[in-house]
């Protein structure tokens, strides 16, 4: 069985996979013993102060979530009066969302804890020069993944029983 460590062939979805689940676990468990709200709500509270006028798809895609997904997580936002829903006033069939004065309130008191929850990880990637690798490498996964995957080359797509005919028979002929 290959090792999550292999350097030489990385099983890179299982641990960016595990790395994310880490980390919001832990966020998630800071930000709502302190504050009662979640990682992705806090995520929704800071585009939403930088975006006046935005909509639930604008939203969706700014946090990575699906537009019904993010419908839920507005709905148990705006029942905890961090953000609220206001009629366009230059289209009256589309809905914004804004931020309400709590949101802004819990919002100014998650960024600081945010900004030392990255300060903490920082220190643990390591120094300058290493920090800038990891950042390089997680830009390049974000780009290639917008880009469909690469399809295998020909040839490594043989299935394991294939495989194990395949040095059966050549056992057999020797």
């Amino acid at each position: 069985m290959q090792s999550m460590q292999d350097s030489k062939n990385p099983r890179l979805f299982h641990l960016l996979h595990k790395t994310h689940q880490a980390l919001f676990r832990a966020s998630d468990k800071m930000l709502n013993e302190r504050l009662g709200i979640s990682t992705s709500q806090s995520a929704v509270l800071l585009y939403l102060k930088h975006a006046d006028k935005a909509t639930m798809g604008d939203v969706a895609k700014a946090v990575g979530l699906t537009i019904a997904s993010a419908s839920g997580l507005v709905d148990r936002m705006e029942k905890k009066q961090l953000v609220g829903r206001r009629r366009s006033e230059a289209d009256r069939r589309s809905i914004q969302l804004v931020l309400t004065d709590h949101g802004r309130k819990t919002l100014s008191e998650a960024e600081p804890l945010t900004k030392a929850a990255n300060s903490h990880l920082l220190k643990k990637i390591g120094n300058a020069k290493e920090i800038e690798i990891f950042t390089r490498a997680c830009t390049a996964i974000i780009e290639a993944s917008e880009k469909p995957l690469a399809e295998p080359e020909a040839g490594l797509t043989k299935s394991i029983d294939q495989h194990i005919l395949e040095t059966r028979s050549e056992r057999n002929f020797k």
